[in-house]
Order: C-alpha cells, then sequence, then structure tokens
C-alpha cells in the first residue's frame, strides 16, 4: 500500500482528493483532503504516512486498509461553516494552544517561555466527531473582535477547564498497586492539562491554576516540563536542581516516546510565583 495507492481507489470511489503539506505544530506534513462533492468547504484530512504505519504496524491488508479509510470519511460532518466566523459561537469555543515558534500565519503571539508561541484556535463538535480549527486574522475581521480581547476570552476559557493531577494517579493501575504517601516529594509532581489532554500544555500558561496548586502543596518554584503539546509535569523545586538535567530529559523523551509534531519544545522551564 502506498500514498499514490490510497488517491487513485478513493478516487475510483468518486471522491475527490486534494494533496497538500498542512503545517502542525510547526512541522509540515503530507495530508490528502477527501471531498464528497469538490464544491464541499469542509472535508476530512487523512495522513497517509500515519495510516501507513498502523497499517504495517497491524500487517493490514490493502483491502483492510482502504476500507477502514472509507470508513472514516463517510461520516457526515453536518457543520455550519459559518458559525467560524459567529462571534457568539466563537466567544464560547475559542482556546489558546501552544507550540513551538513558527512561521505560520495564523492568530498567535509569543508567549513567555522562550521558544514557544501561544494561539487560538476553535473547539468543537458535530455529530459526535470533535475538530479543532485554527484561527486565521480573517477570521478576527470577520467576526468583528481584536486579537486582544479574544485572547483574554480563550484564557478565561482555558482556566476553566484547568486541571493538575498527580503524576502517579495518570499511570494506569499504579495508584491501585502501591501505597501512596502524600507527604511525599513524588506524590507532589503534577501533570497539567485540559481534561481532555487535547492541546492541554496550555496550561503552562494558567498563572493563577498553577499559583492554586503551588499553595496547595506548599510551594513556589516549580521546575516545568513540556511533555507534548497535550500536556505538561510540574515538578516542585524544593532545593537547588540541575536544569541541564531536565533539558536532557526532555531530550530523550522527545526521541523516543513523543511523535515530531507532538512535541513542544527540547528543554524545561523553571517557573517563579
Amino acid at each position: 500500500m502506498t500514498k499514490d495507492l490510497i488517491i487513485e481507489e478513493l478516487t475510483n470511489r468518486g471522491y475527490f482528493v486534494k494533496e497538500q503539506n498542512i503545517i502542525k505544530n510547526g512541522c509540515e506534513i503530507l495530508g490528502l483532503t477527501v471531498f464528497k462533492n469538490p464544491e464541499d468547504k469542509i472535508a476530512p484530512t487523512l495522513y497517509p504516512d500515519d495510516i501507513l504505519q498502523a497499517a504495517l504496524n497491524k500487517k493490514m491488508s490493502d483491502e483492510d486498509v482502504i476500507e477502514e479509510i472509507i470508513c472514516m470519511i463517510s461520516k457526515d460532518l453536518d457543520f455550519d461553516i459559518n458559525l467560524l466566523t459567529n462571534i457568539d459561537y466563537i466567544v464560547d469555543h475559542v482556546r489558546v494552544g501552544v507550540q513551538r515558534v513558527s512561521a505560520e500565519e495564523i492568530v498567535k503571539r509569543q508567549s513567555s517561555y522562550e521558544g514557544i508561541e501561544e494561539y487560538l484556535y476553535l473547539r468543537g463538535s458535530s455529530n459526535r466527531q470533535s475538530f479543532s480549527v485554527k484561527m486565521k486574522p480573517q477570521m478576527l475581521k470577520m467576526a468583528g473582535i481584536t486579537q486582544n480581547q479574544l485572547f483574554k476570552i480563550a484564557e478565561r476559557n482555558n482556566h476553566e477547564e484547568f486541571t493538575a493531577e498527580p503524576l502517579f494517579l495518570s499511570i494506569p493501575g499504579l495508584a491501585d498497586n502501591i501505597e501512596i504517601d502524600e507527604t511525599d516529594a513524588a506524590s507532589q509532581i503534577y501533570v497539567i492539562s485540559n481534561g481532555l489532554s487535547f492541546k492541554g500544555a496550555s496550561a503552562m500558561l494558567d498563572k493563577k491554576g498553577i499559583e492554586e496548586l503551588a499553595e496547595k502543596i506548599g510551594v513556589h518554584e516549580f521546575v516545568l516540563i513540556p511533555s507534548s503539546i497535550h500536556e505538561c509535569i510540574l515538578v516542585p523545586k524544593t532545593g537547588e536542581v540541575d536544569m541541564d538535567f531536565f533539558d536532557s530529559m526532555v531530550r530523550e523523551v522527545n526521541a523516543c516516546a513523543v511523535e515530531n509534531r507532538d512535541q513542544l519544545i527540547d528543554r524545561a522551564y523553571l517557573i517563579t510565583l
């Protein structure tokens, strides 16, 4: 199975396939946008490299790969595209995401963390299918709202979803099999995200949420480890720390365990509240 064969099979079945390079978290990725009708304004995008790797891992036949793709794209996404510039819809669905500094033409700004930028995106669902759309400058103009105003709204939405969970609770089965002493340093290492674990690393921007956690466990400094674009880890700083060690750890985890498109940055940060 190859990318060209996927396109050929979908075309033979009456679909219209647009091949394009898509930027995700600063990475350029090949995407196949599949339209049921050429005039459609919204259509699902497939990432053939991911599909082909999964097929290889599962030892799927070419026929099974195509059938799985057809199942993925045949679901109706009944969504009014005009909502993407409707101010009421935007206010309810806008969120802040974080990614590596990029040249992507979206609504964004430099964050307080070196090498990381903040951007605005809309997160929603239709027919039980979730989606997210990065906001473009023309969307702001059409909605009649400024970037600064919308960032403030998105920050409030993010804070309402801020989560901080002890690291040991995020490891399946661990809390059931060992007894945790809540006064132990390891129990005070927290994973912060947004509850969905989708683009939740933006919790690193939530000063209020982090301050509330700091007050709860009685610290005023953390080492922040960006484990991916979806979550971060906060390690309480109770003494001298070797930031080079943490930087090295992040680089190693990124190289071995995190997909390139999901990586945030190859370093850790010190947060003082």
